[in-house]
């Protein structure tokens, strides 16, 4: 008899899972898609595009995505601790912040079982040194057997597929490089690694599966998932974690050629993406070493045992400190705000009008700048000054992208000799030569005798001046060979844009930032860019508007564009009247330094001149006191005298050895759309995101709309990656910047093997192992009615997904009395009146 019930239980399971694997096989490649979604793109270093590394997760609340990476990952996606113990003990969060916090947390979740939270709860929970621990949810193969055998086989899978991926998409870094012949990432693996040995003592069967495996990414994907559901029985949502638990062990270059999908749906060109492949040949490569072990396990679920819904309390608890310390800056920020109630406009003309990207670190040069002269006005705007251009280099083949990476550049702007037409493009050639020929020397086989006794020595004179006497190194990469005086006889050719064209932007830059009347006599239109030597991450330090690149190309072309005599005369009809003495202007703001660099100017007059030279001192002053607020915060600069300062900076710029040259947009809290008045001369700490509006203006909420479906979008995802970074520097930052290697000339590595790096070093975010960046949610101030803002979200699916589900957090300042109202589920209240009702 038992042995008859054991034979039917048996055919059961038999029949549960043929039904069970035959819907799966439907379903593979539709789950598959559906977990590639979660995927934020990844740029490379030479771009290296701010992100949200859970953009992909925007449908979901930002704590339900806390708890889903702590299951998927065994890491916390929320600050520790001590940085909010810090916060109560040095009084930023008073336990009002706490009372505030919890009712918003209870508004949020809807569920009247966590009621019984309390203040003293979360007083003893944060003084509480003890830390849960919470094993892995979804488990990946290898991870069983890591736990089985306490080895590192997940570490060593992921170390396999970096030194593939590295291989194939190396982009002229290595010398021996092997030929991918035209061939897609899968099928060029699946060519080669036949020959490797990856399980030596662990399993003999990988060469067998990946022999065996179709010629089709997709057929393969379907084969490998029949082979794990023949030994783990998986329901659709369990077979979708496993797929990203995947994606995450290989997240970098997972991230990297999601890039390539990317681009491909933002521009309509997919001849890369078919060339390469996709994020499946990543997932399926990644699957066949998890498929090789399958029989070396004798675990039959992947389901950790040691997870559970009450072990989520603490991250609750954690949310709610979370939402303290955010209640507390948005207390100080209107504080400060509203201080500026009865601040009177300052001029009826201004002399100067300087508009800058909307960047943190423009926040206190703008201060400084408008402090020295009631005559000083600034404007804050996205730092590609509205003009989506792309930029090509004197001689250089390709182009870069200098406009945000969500939109497409329109115009391709080339450099142009204004002399001899091949000279410096000669002198750039050879530049380049040279350096491929000392890097082929320094890195061929013999190049620990060859190097040195080649060039060791020319460098000991370089090495004493940059690292001892301070100066700047002859090697200047960035100039390509070019000195200053070069680069004086290069300009960019506007000629082949249509006067239409250059109307139109110059018409919707000028709209857009509020600029339409009233102009100064000099009107500046400043791009901002770094200055570092030896750092694969200096794009990262660059305008986050401009794809990582420097914005002083967009500023020239749009003053060149609004000095033209005929470009002024067609705006005049459509409404923009520009006066005579009206000059434009352009020049960079260098954010290591923060020094203001105006671009020369032919046409000045004597006295344009003259009072030009009065306001330069101011800028200079400006400058000054911008770089003595900065040094506040910079290492080994605080107690400097002011004549040493200057000093400083510049080696901070030029030290090969320097890890730390800016703090870039480190600590940023928040971002303020509205007019100038409301934030001119107050102190925001370089923490606010600063845009000009004017809610008169903007009668069909046109210019809101594209603030916040553009600059929103772009300050979440820098606000996200500074926050990603500082919670979990080794997965969703790039670790330890001492240890990191340049890959391939894409990435970096940390050591000598890792996956690809994506994020922001410790570096950028943390100071003696402790946070530097504030990891907090963007808080976006809108001065605008309320219903304004619910019009434009109501619009957009993806604002209203970051908005209602917790990723930013929106406040309106009424125009007429300035009351501040946040949004929180779905409703706008104001915190003191409507949470204790």
């Amino acid at each position: 008899m038992n042995e008859i019930v054991k034979l039917d239980k048996e055919k059961i399971r038999k029949e549960a899972f043929t039904s069970l694997k035959i819907r799966q096989e439907k379903s593979v490649i539709e789950t598959f898609l559906e977990v590639s979604k979660r995927l934020t793109p990844l740029w490379d270093i030479r771009d290296y595009v701010a992100v949200n590394p859970f953009f992909g997760f925007k449908d979901k609340n930002f704590l339900e995505l806390a708890k889903y990476m702590r299951h998927i990952s065994g890491k916390d996606t929320l600050p520790k601790k001590e940085f909010f113990l810090k916060k109560y003990q040095s009084g930023e969060v008073t336990e009002y912040d706490l009372e505030v916090a919890k009712k918003l947390y209870l508004k949020e979740i809807h569920n009247n079982s966590l009621n019984d939270i309390t203040i003293k709860e979360l007083m003893n929970f944060i003084r509480s040194s003890e830390r849960k621990v919470c094993d892995l949810k979804f488990r990946a193969v290898s991870d069983l057997y890591d736990l089985e055998n306490n080895e590192k086989t997940t570490e060593l899978i992921t170390n396999e597929i970096s030194r593939w991926a590295s291989a194939y998409f190396d982009e002229g870094q290595a010398l021996w490089k092997i030929e991918t012949n035209d061939t897609r990432l899968y099928t060029w693996w699946k060519s080669l690694v036949k020959y490797d040995r990856p399980f030596d003592g662990k399993t003999n069967r990988f060469n067998e599966i990946v022999e065996l495996l179709p010629e089709s990414p997709k057929k393969a994907l379907e084969s490998l998932t029949d082979k794990l559901l023949e030994k783990i029985s998986l329901e659709q949502d369990d077979l979708s974690n496993y797929y990203y638990r995947l994606i995450y062990t290989t997240l970098g270059w997972s991230s990297y050629i999601q890039k390539f999908e990317f681009e491909a749906n933002r521009s309509g060109e997919s001849s890369k993406l078919k060339e390469i492949g996709g994020l499946i040949d990543i997932v399926v490569m990644r699957m066949a070493y998890d498929i090789a072990l399958l029989d070396e396990i004798s675990v039959v679920s992947l389901e950790g045992q040691h997870c559970s819904n009450k072990d989520d309390r603490d991250l609750d608890l954690i949310y709610i400190w979370l939402n303290a310390v955010e209640c507390a800056y948005r207390r100080r920020v209107e504080k400060t705000i509203k201080s500026s109630v009865n601040s009177k406009d300052l001029y009826s003309r201004p002399d100067v009008q300087m508009a800058f990207c909307i960047d943190v670190r423009s926040e206190v040069l703008r201060r400084h700048l408008e402090n020295s002269s009631d005559k000083i006005q600034t404007i804050g705007f996205a730092g590609f000054f509205g003009v989506p251009i792309s930029v090509k280099g004197l001689g250089h083949k390709g182009s870069d992208q200098n406009c945000p990476i969500l939109l497409n550049s329109a115009y391709e702007i080339s450099e142009v000799e204004t002399k001899d037409e091949t000279s410096l493009k000669n002198k750039k050639q050879a530049f380049a030569q040279t350096q491929y020929f000392k890097k082929s020397v320094q890195a061929s086989a013999n190049s620990g005798f060859s190097f040195v006794e080649t060039l060791g020595f020319s460098y000991i004179g370089k090495i004493l001046k940059s690292g001892i006497f301070q100066k700047k190194p002859n090697l200047d990469i960035s100039s390509m060979g070019l000195s200053e005086k070069d680069k004086e006889n290069i300009q960019f050719d506007f000629e082949k844009i249509k006067i239409e064209e250059k109307v139109n932007l110059a018409f919707n830059a000028l709209k857009n930032m509020g600029l339409t009347k009233n102009f100064a006599k000099f009107v500046f239109f400043i791009g901002h860019g770094s200055e570092s030597s030896n750092n694969p991450y200096a794009s990262a330090l660059e305008c986050g508007a401009c794809a990582g690149h420097n914005g002083q190309s967009n500023a020239i072309f749009l003053a060149t564009i609004l000095n033209d005599l005929e470009v002024q005369a067609k705006l005049k009809s459509k409404g923009i009247e520009i006066p005579r003495d009206t000059l434009f202007m352009s020049g960079w703001h260098n954010t290591v330094k923060d020094e203001l660099h105006i671009d020369r100017f032919e046409g000045l007059n004597l006295k344009q001149g003259q009072e030009l030279s009065l306001y330069e001192k101011k800028f200079r002053e400006a400058s000054k006191n911008c770089q003595k607020e900065r040094a506040r915060n910079l290492p080994n600069c605080s107690k400097l005298k002011d004549s040493e300062l200057s000093g400083e900076l510049f080696q901070k710029a030029n030290d090969w050895s320097e890890i730390r040259p800016e703090w870039g947009l480190a600590r940023n809290a928040s971002f303020v759309v509205g007019r100038r008045k409301l934030t001119r001369s107050l102190e925001l700490d370089g923490r606010a995101f600063l845009h000009d509006y004017d809610f008169e203006q903007d009668k069909d909420l046109s210019i809101l709309e594209l603030i916040m479906t553009a600059p929103m979008i772009v300050t979440n995802w820098i606000n996200m990656q500074y926050y990603a970074s500082t919670v979990n520097p080794q997965k969703f930052g790039a670790g330890n910047k001492v240890l990191n290697n340049v890959v391939g000339g894409i990435g970096c590595i940390q050591g000598n093997e890792s996956d690809l790096l994506g994020g922001l070093t410790e570096q950028s975010v943390l100071y003696k192992g402790d946070y530097f960046h504030e990891p907090l949610r963007l808080q976006v101030f809108i001065e605008a009615e309320t219903s304004a803002i619910d019009e434009i979200i109501n619009k957009h699916q993806m604002v209203r997904e970051l908005i209602s589900n917790n990723w930013l957090k929106i406040i309106s300042i009424n125009p007429k009395n300035l009351k501040f109202k946040l949004f929180q589920s779905d409703s706008w209240i104001e915190p003191k009146e409507d949470l204790w009702n």
